[in-house]
């Protein structure tokens, strides 16, 4: 199977840019402010604040006027085609590009969100009580504050969106045209000549080519506005949701602080953000879950029996008809799983087929062609809806069978970011805290917290820019599917820094009265250090490449159907591995069936740990010089912890046998040490 993709640069009256030039945006955007706050000391231990801050936000314009945006309301047509898929029917309008943004005098990319009034609150009470039990718990006056507060806070957002509809999606200006896969041989495939010239013809004929050459190629959009994506194409590519809505989140905080004996001074706090109207990718163009209105059957539903029925080994002559098949796609019957009704041509991957004529019903005839494609359903889907193999769909209402009912003509896969995420992240915190006195300045704290989304990647990191860690929807109609555990959540996080002047030396606990040379060589010395450590980074398992099961271009990642031990461990081969068994964790996962999405982060590897060390001293030569002296050790343990996020990208698939679970970088770096001199005057 050989694709073309072929990708333009063209002005706003559709002249293509030479290659490799340099393509000019000049995107704009005014964001205007205002604050007002007031505090209110109600005693003179308690205080009050109000404060109020109000947003406006200008959707980014280019201002040439070289912009482009979908003739209708993308947000609109993902949720009609739900409701026709809900209803049994498929809905694919064709879609164009016109000319947009505020210098062509039309509407901008989304619309101005005039309501963006964020109001915030905030107390601080410190407790004074002379005797009793408050007394005990908080101590005299001053010694004790606590504080809370509760805020919305809108994101600054925009930049990100623009550069990816603008360079992946603004079809007529950036646009990216693939030719349908087709067959090549050998003999008639296109030629590479050189380096840099790209093959444009092949030998091979096609219905839309019947003399060679043909070209392989599909040539840039021209004439002018407004232009229209290939029905055909099946592109993948970016959209634009022109209803985004401004990110915010609601922000909440409580804490104690509470001074101790001896300079030291403990403090509890409790945060929270909840996270509402997060950007967050979907895919507007993943093929439909057409619900049979007669069964009450969905498309998903219905894919996944044929799929457990050859898993199971089923054999075909067996398999009872389906009503979903058997009501959908009736001209199905009769028919195998590939090639024209009648035809031996087929490939027999059901159990139980063979290369013969069959009486299959509906049910077995789809049955024959899916079981070719386990796991990867939707090229079956694709043989189905675009090939009619065994047949294409006969939706209610319909007359004879025809293509495209599941897919979008135009796109395959017609990614956008949308207001949809959703986020929550708890935390307690407590510190410990000790101001410099008596050679000492410590500072330690432990974070307990829990972060849960449907999806960690950010707006500046789209699906062509680098791929994130299951962070994408994957089941457009069920885009909270994998809600989870957030890629960055780390349960416990301790942290702390000191440093400590040694009691030796002039004036000092031990050898108060040194001078001359043991002075110099004994006294004046202190030592510092860094530690963190933080508990286990979460992690999914995926099935590999080659298995879209639910989304066309999307992943689904695999389900855990039994326990399995993570942690760092060594295998077989005398290689650092996540699980402590990793043959019978390759058996421990099953891919997902059609619809679903899969498991996210429901493994943990390893967390961080590093300690870093230093140890200094000073000479003072006379009133305007000095000498320093610092030996500092970076991860003074040379402890080694292995990062599980690029094991999940390599050696974290089910096709991986050989390599599954296998680390391939850390996240610590080895032990460093350095040592310097420095003399100031």
């Amino acid at each position: 199977m050989v694709e073309v993709d072929s990708n333009y640069n063209l002005t706003k009256t559709l002249a293509a840019l030479p290659e490799g030039a340099f393509v000019p945006r000049h995107f704009r955007a005014h964001e205007f402010e205002t604050y007002g706050q007031d505090s209110w000391r109600v005693t003179p231990n308690l205080v009050l604040t109000f404060g109020l801050r109000y947003t406006l936000l200008q959707p980014p314009y280019e201002t040439t006027g070289t912009q482009t945006a979908p003739s209708v309301s993308l947000n609109d047509w993902f949720s009609r085609r739900f409701a026709a898929m809900q209803a049994g029917q498929t809905y694919a309008p064709t879609v164009t590009f016109n000319l947009s943004g505020q210098a062509n005098g039309k509407q901008p990319y989304w619309n101005w969100d005039y309501k963006d009034i964020a109001p915030r609150f905030a107390f601080a009470w410190s407790p004074s009580t002379d005797s009793g039990l408050f007394h005990k718990l908080f101590g005299g006056a001053g010694k004790t504050s606590i504080r809370g507060g509760y805020g919305i806070y809108y994101d600054h957002f925009g930049q990100g969106i623009t550069n990816s509809f603008d360079r992946n999606g603004s079809f007529g200006l950036s646009t990216s045209i693939s030719n349908p896969a087709g067959t090549q041989d050998v003999d008639t495939s296109a030629r590479f000549t050189d380096l840099f010239t790209i093959p444009t013809t092949s030998q091979q004929t096609t219905s839309d080519c019947p003399v060679a050459p043909c070209s392989i190629i599909n040539p840039a959009p021209s004439g002018s506005f407004p232009v229209t994506p290939p029905t055909t194409a099946f592109s993948i590519t970016w959209g634009l949701d022109d209803k985004l809505k401004t990110p915010y989140s609601h922000v909440f905080d409580f804490s104690i602080t509470r001074e101790l004996p001896s300079g030291f001074v403990f403090e509890a706090a409790y945060l929270g953000r909840l996270g509402r109207r997060l950007l967050q990718e979907d895919d507007l163009a993943m093929p439909l879950d057409i619900r049979d209105p007669k069964s009450g059957a969905d498309y998903f539903a219905a894919t996944t029996q044929l799929t457990k029925a050859a898993n199971a080994g089923v054999d075909i002559n067996s398999l009872a008809p389906i009503p979903y098949w058997e009501n959908l796609f009736p001209a199905a019957a009769g028919n195998l799983g590939f090639g024209p009704p009648g035809s031996v041509n087929n490939l027999g991957c059901a159990p139980g087929d063979s290369a013969s004529a069959h009486n299959y019903t509906a049910t077995q005839a789809m049955y024959d062609m899916y079981s070719c494609f386990p796991g990867n359903e939707t090229t079956g889907l694709f043989v189905a809806d675009l090939l009619c193999l065994p047949a294409c769909a006969t939706l209610p209402g319909q007359g004879a069978p025809a293509p495209f009912a599941f897919f979008d003509p135009q796109w395959s896969s017609l990614y956008a970011w949308r207001s949809i995420g959703n986020a929550s992240y708890h935390a307690a915190q407590f510190m410990l805290r000790h101001a410099t006195s008596h050679g000492l300045s410590l500072d330690f704290n432990y974070t307990f917290s829990k972060s849960i989304d449907i999806g960690s990647n950010a707006e500046r990191i789209s699906l062509f820019e680098g791929f994130g860690l299951g962070s994408q929807i994957i089941n457009s109609w069920q885009p909270n599917a994998l809600r989870a555990v957030s890629d960055f959540d780390t349960h416990h996080q301790i942290t702390t820094n000191w440093i400590y002047e040694l009691p030796v030396g002039r004036g000092k606990a031990f050898g108060g009265d040194l001078h001359g040379v043991p002075q110099a060589v004994l006294g004046g010395w202190n030592l510092s250090g860094l530690a963190r450590w933080t508990s286990g980074y979460p992690f999914g398992v995926g099935p590999g490449l080659g298995f879209w099961s639910t989304n066309w271009e999307l992943t689904s990642s695999a389900f855990q159907t039994a326990p399995v031990k993570t942690g760092t461990f060594i295998d077989a081969n005398g290689n650092p591995n996540v699980f402590s068994n990793f043959g019978a964790a390759t058996n421990s996962f099953r891919k997902a069936f059609p619809g679903e999405s899969g498991q996210r982060n429901e493994l943990r590897g390893p967390g961080f740990f590093s300690v870093d060390l230093g140890l200094g001293k000073s000479w003072k030569i006379t009133e305007s010089q000095a000498l320093t002296f610092r030996a500092e050790a970076f991860n003074i343990s040379n402890s080694v912890r292995f990062d599980v996020a690029t094991a999940t990208i390599n050696n974290l698939s089910l096709v991986n046998s050989t390599n599954f679970g296998k680390y391939i970088s850390t996240l610590s770096s080895p032990r460093v040490m350095q040592f310097s001199l420095r003399y100031s005057f």
